[in-house]
């Protein structure tokens, strides 16, 4: 959840010349470039309130965009430019890092959830069934061999109350996924951010697992794009070398 962010520094008038600061050094004007995420005070107190119920204490709020980018980029790719896109189940956030630092930010109310509610309308079944249908056949692109493929909707007790088309259930998520590349793409561009992007798009959550996700990424973005890995901390590698974990992880560092 975005948290606010303020930079703070004193210093003592000297005349009205200019200014001079606590260590001595002289000046007429300060200027200073910040980054400022900003989030609804009430959700934020809701969150730290079912912490807090616990019994555990909140030491501080980070923007979860911050901590995957800390988790996934090494430290030549935060110098080089990369674009961080974590599209989670209620919305889908991005972070654009460059020359060691974020250059950009933004969250998108879009997620997971939407396109399982795209295909549960489409397709006329339940949340439930269209969520277990985009687990097993969904794809970021209609394949080929979708083209003539029918899935078995079954109910509680395992029985087929509906067979529908993979082919439909493809290119409903395809145009989600492809709606949610194209407004990041155009708000980078808006905000002359495609300077900044030299090395790639990562991505990260349960969302980056789906297929052929990475090419819709590389043909939106015309950048490479590849799956981001926690794999800066130490431990079992192959246990949190996974792209779900990249937010703890960045809590963590």
């Amino acid at each position: 959840m975005p948290a606010p962010h303020s930079i703070r520094r004193h210093f003592l008038v000297d005349g009205e010349d200019g200014v001079t600061d606590s260590v001595g050094m002289h000046g007429s004007k300060l200027e200073v470039d910040l980054h400022l995420i900003h989030g609804k005070t009430t959700r934020l107190q809701n969150v730290i309130r079912l912490v807090r119920a616990t019994s555990l204490q909140v030491e501080g709020v980070v923007f979860s965009g911050l901590a995957k980018a800390l988790a996934l980029l090494t430290l030549e790719q935060k110098k080089l430019g990369f674009l961080v896109i974590d599209m989670g189940g209620g919305t889908t956030e991005y972070v654009v890092c460059s020359k060691g630092i974020i250059r950009h930010s933004g969250v998108l109310t879009i997620g997971g959830d939407h396109i399982t509610n795209d295909l549960a309308i489409g397709l006329k079944i339940s949340f439930h069934r269209a969520e277990k249908l985009k687990r097993e056949h969904g794809s970021a692109i209609v394949v080929e061999a979708a083209r003539n493929q029918m899935a078995s909707v079954t109910d509680e007790r395992g029985w087929e109350v509906k067979r529908v088309k993979v082919e439909r259930l493809q290119l409903i998520m395809s145009l989600r996924i492809g709606e949610v590349f194209e407004v990041i793409a155009e708000e980078l561009e808006k905000e002359g951010m495609d300077h900044w992007l030299n090395g790639g798009v990562l991505l990260c959550s349960g969302c980056a697992r789906v297929p052929h996700i990475l090419m819709v990424a590389e043909k939106i973005f015309q950048l490479p794009a590849t799956i981001g890995h926690a794999n800066a901390v130490s431990g079992l590698a192959s246990t949190l070398d996974e792209p779900e974990f990249a937010t703890a992880i960045g809590l963590v560092k």
